[in-house]
């Protein structure tokens, strides 16, 4: 796997994640080796398949989806936005902006956008998710370090630059603490960018396990319950996440 020269060893010590390729017989595997053991996964080509890969672009998100409400952003933290639009409207007049929808999932009314996505998939099933975001970004945008509950990021489109680190503060209360000075130094208004050229070889020092990895068109992202990551866009880039519990 490539990894960007921040990646290099005079910046940044960084474990690339493992790529998982699912072949139809190891979805057990996925489970017993990530899921319950808390660890990030790439895995390749996981939704090259789906039809979301073949049918999704701007014009057919406006005509099919664009009346969805979404979160208009113009920094790296996306969840605090407080402008609001449509997706239609986001298209036709917000060049240069992110946009990321936030809504609760509803197994029996499930979203316009479910209905190109595999289901059942060896990764998650329907009455798995909580919560879905689809998301349309720009190149050298992206997410600063933040923390939420096992979810799988489905890039649709584009490139993405990865890295995670356990911030849970019973199990890794080093991550912990560097993701709350993260968040006092990098608040509202502020860019992944420049975490990651600033903040990043710090936290390389700091002695928690770094994993890295980039993210491709048809690439799912598996990330544990409290594990800290932040992204930067190396491409305008597309693509949907589904938040899960394991009931």
């Amino acid at each position: 796997m490539g990894i960007f020269n921040l990646f290099s060893k005079k910046t940044l010590k960084s474990i690339p994640l493992n790529d998982f390729v699912f072949d139809g017989s190891n979805g057990k595997d996925f489970v017993n080796k990530y899921i319950s053991k808390r660890v990030p996964v790439l895995i390749k080509g996981g939704a090259k398949d789906w039809e979301l890969i073949k049918k999704w672009n701007k014009d057919y998100i406006s005509e099919h989806m664009g009346g969805y409400i979404c979160k208009v952003i113009n920094d790296s933290r996306p969840a605090y936005s407080k402008e609001q639009t449509t997706l239609k409207n986001y298209f036709e007049k917000f060049k240069g902006y992110s946009t990321l929808t936030l809504d609760k999932f509803d197994s029996k009314r499930p979203p316009l956008f479910f209905n190109d996505v595999e289901i059942p998939n060896p990764f998650f099933k329907k009455n798995d998710i909580e919560r879905f975001f689809f998301y349309h970004s720009v190149e050298n945008a992206g997410t600063l370090p933040h923390i939420h509950g096992d979810a799988f990021n489905v890039l649709q489109k584009g490139v993405k630059q990865w890295v995670f680190y356990d911030a849970s503060p019973s199990l890794n209360p080093l991550g912990y603490n560097l993701l709350q000075e993260s968040n006092r130094k990098y608040p509202v208004g502020t860019h992944a960018k420049n975490w990651f050229k600033k903040a990043l070889p710090v936290i390389g020092k700091s002695g928690v396990k770094v994993y890295s990895c980039v993210q491709e068109e048809g690439d799912i992202v598996y990330i544990p319950n409290e594990y800290c990551h932040a992204v930067l866009n190396k491409s305008e880039v597309m693509g949907i996440v589904f938040e899960t519990s394991r009931r």
